[in-house]
């Protein structure tokens, strides 16, 4: 599977695939346009149309199914069968003919029908100008051309999805690996009383820094019980690297807001198809010794504190790290320094050359 993943990853497959839709656009382009291929009607045919005509009395269908065949031919074809079956004294198919050729307008002089022992003549053919026909070969040509480019822009859909979308969901799948659960070890309390003087923020739009692949400044803020950010990592060109982000990882203690106790920080590497993690903990977490090996079975256990410098790196990828605000909310029904009130993060990642230098 992971061979599969590199190769679509590598492009590798766009030849191909440009390939396949410039031969598919072709085929139907020669097929349908510039050389399709049609069925012509014979004289056995037309015979076959009178004689249904003769039965249905359906001018439109016995269009329909001489339509494939030039009004100049049918013309001459049914010309020919009538002299032919008045050669033959075959009544019946001549006037069959006849009136095929009235039901086709066509301008044909008829043939008089001689009845055994009655000499009548057939009433003359009413002729009509031909009805004029309309070219639609421009209308095919516009058909193919949007099928040609609903299949295009599927294959591009499906191209966006196997290298962007499929690596993020890889990420995160990687990151969150199943850890056995602990009890708490607090009393879940009736009426928390949380300093309310911190607003919910959300965090800052990333800017790119000089050289590197941006920075990034993920924020928590107690209340926000989803909290889960991710940041895609590109070049200049916008080929995707990896994903780097931070979310929670641990929370104690039952209720509305969540408490958070520790954060998951992580870098994923495309190239190198895994995921590196650190859990920063509060200073609770950090001193409880069934808490922190419960968290160290999803990563490096950091403690977290104000200006403190963290580093993640891959096989081609490296994040420097600094927690630029920290500050724990104050519950009495809780223990000091225990979870989290805000958390901001700055996120600076950067591209690793072949030798391991980092590209500054």
């Amino acid at each position: 599977m992971n061979k599969i993943v590199e190769l679509l990853q590598q492009r590798v497959w766009l030849g191909p695939l440009i390939g396949l839709l410039i031969g598919l656009a072709l085929g139907l382009l020669i097929g349908w346009v510039i050389a399709p291929v049609s069925w012509q009607p014979n004289a056995d045919d037309i015979l076959a149309v009178a004689d249904s005509y003769s039965l249905n009395n359906d001018p439109v269908l016995a269009r329909a199914r001489l339509k494939n065949l030039p009004r100049a031919d049918q013309e001459r074809l049914i010309k020919q069968l009538i002299q032919d079956r008045t050669n033959k004294g075959l009544t019946r198919e001549v006037e069959r003919l006849n009136n095929l050729a009235r039901a086709l307008d066509l301008t044909i002089t008829p043939v008089a029908v001689a009845t055994p022992g009655i000499g009548t003549s057939a009433p003359p053919v009413t002729t009509r100008p031909p009805t004029p026909t309309t070219d639609s070969g421009m209308g095919s040509l516009i058909t193919i051309l949007l099928i040609v480019l609903a299949f295009i822009l599927a294959a591009a859909a499906v191209a966006i999805f196997l290298l962007r979308v499929l690596p993020s969901l890889r990420a995160r799948r990687a990151r969150r690996t199943p850890a056995t659960p602990a009890a708490p070890r607090v009393t879940t309390p009736t009426t928390p009383a949380y300093d309310q003087r911190l607003p919910t923020m959300s965090p800052p739009p990333p800017t790119t820094a000089p050289g590197g692949l941006g920075r990034f400044v993920p924020s928590y803020t107690l209340g926000n019980d989803n909290y889960d950010t991710s940041y895609s990592l590109e070049t200049p060109r916008g080929e995707f690297l990896g994903e780097c982000g931070m979310g929670i990882s641990e929370t104690i203690g039952e209720g509305k807001p969540d408490k958070v106790v520790a954060f998951d920080l992580w870098l994923f590497d495309k190239g190198d198809v895994r995921t590196v993690t650190q859990i920063l903990t509060s200073d609770y977490a950090f001193k409880d010794p069934n808490l922190r090996t419960k968290l160290s079975q999803k990563g490096e256990v950091v403690l977290a504190e104000k200006d403190k410098m963290l580093h993640l790196e891959t096989a081609s990828l490296r994040i420097d790290a600094r927690i630029i605000e920290l500050i724990y909310a104050t519950n009495p029904n809780y223990p000091p320094n225990s979870h989290f009130q805000k958390l901001v993060v700055e996120i600076v990642p950067s591209l690793k050359t072949d030798g391991g230098t980092v590209v500054r």
